[in-house]
């Protein structure tokens, strides 16, 4: 077989495109010399700057990072679900983040909740995630073929249904194979 017939039958990169992590930088206030981005860009595989998109398993190298250094006093898991939160918040403040969730408040957490799977693919090229409404205020979302934490997942998921006005979002989620997780989430 040509090396060429062989090699597009490799499978694409996996790849988060910089827009979450434009969302934490924000989020978090990251300084655009400091040593803290300098490390962030190491990860994520930059130079100078952080690539227009990253290896999905250097970006969870940066969320890691992020939930050991800005979160050093919390249990690991809580560090990434806040990290996601962070995420959350600082995406709404980059112009594609206002544009996309301009209206999140309108929405309703029914309506975010079935369109959760989009909301969330659009910025990797992996994975698939499904929702299913199990009763009401009650859903179960599945992702399968996403390497990165599901307890940086839960803490988007609790930041957007706080943004439609759910006050105490709940939920759960359990690693069903390597890089699948299902969540139940209720308010």
């Amino acid at each position: 077989m040509p090396a060429t017939a062989a090699a597009s039958q490799q499978p694409a990169p996996r790849r988060m495109r910089y827009a979450p992590l434009e969302g934490l930088l924000r989020s978090l206030e990251i300084q655009e010399r400091s040593a803290e981005m300098k490390e962030i860009i190491r990860l994520s595989g930059g130079t100078d700057y952080a690539p227009s998109e990253i290896a999905v398993e250097r970006f969870a190298e940066v969320l890691h990072y992020l939930a050991r250094t800005r979160f050093a006093s919390l249990h690991p898991s809580e560090g990434l679900f806040r990290v996601g939160a962070c995420l959350f918040e600082g995406y709404r403040k980059t112009l594609l983040g206002q544009i996309q969730l301009a209206a999140l408040h309108l929405l309703g957490p029914d309506r975010l909740m079935r369109k959760a799977p989009e909301f969330v693919g659009r910025s990797s090229n992996f994975g698939t995630r499904t929702v299913e409404q199990l009763g009401p205020n009650h859903y179960r979302m599945d992702f399968r073929g996403v390497p990165l934490p599901g307890d940086y997942y839960n803490g988007i998921l609790h930041a957007a249904l706080r943004a439609t006005g759910v006050s105490s979002p709940q939920s759960t989620w359990e690693q069903v194979g390597p890089e699948d997780m299902t969540f139940d989430v209720r308010w």
